[in-house]
């Protein structure tokens, strides 16, 4: 795929980013690029770098997409080894949604953040209960 001229400016890895554009922009494919350049140039695991999208489906389709790209470049031959490792190393790959990866982290961290180890992530019926209750 050919980027545009900011396209190619969210490859930079100097700098953090932050991607919004419609739908058939490629947004996803800018994603799936920076992600792997930094695994690869950066010779990180895919545990090491957060990727954080609006909706489960962005995530899911990010990291399948992700996973897809590694398996295009495994069948090219080059850096094989190190391609596997990232492959097999995508189970534990940071990719969520923001609600996920602040729920991971105070999971993590219940006693510091002040909540409790079993609490859960309010949604659906009961979200737009106490929602409107504390409106």
């Amino acid at each position: 795929m050919e980027f545009t001229l900011n396209q190619k400016k969210a490859h930079d890895l100097n700098r953090h980013i932050s991607v919004s554009a419609g739908a058939g922009s490629g947004k996803t494919a800018v994603l799936v690029h920076r992600y792997l350049k930094i695994l690869l140039e950066k010779n990180m695991h895919p545990n090491q770098v957060v990727a954080i999208t609006f909706t489960e489906k962005a995530a899911a389709e990010l990291k399948q997409r992700v996973v897809r790209e590694i398996n295009t470049r495994l069948a090219e031959g080059t850096h094989r080894a190190r391609l596997e490792r990232l492959r097999a190393g995508m189970i534990s790959a940071q990719i969520s949604t923001i609600h996920s990866f602040c729920a991971r982290i105070l999971r993590e961290y219940p006693v510091e953040a002040g909540v409790d180890a079993d609490f859960s992530v309010l949604q659906g019926i009961e979200y737009r209960f106490i929602l409107s209750e504390i409106i």
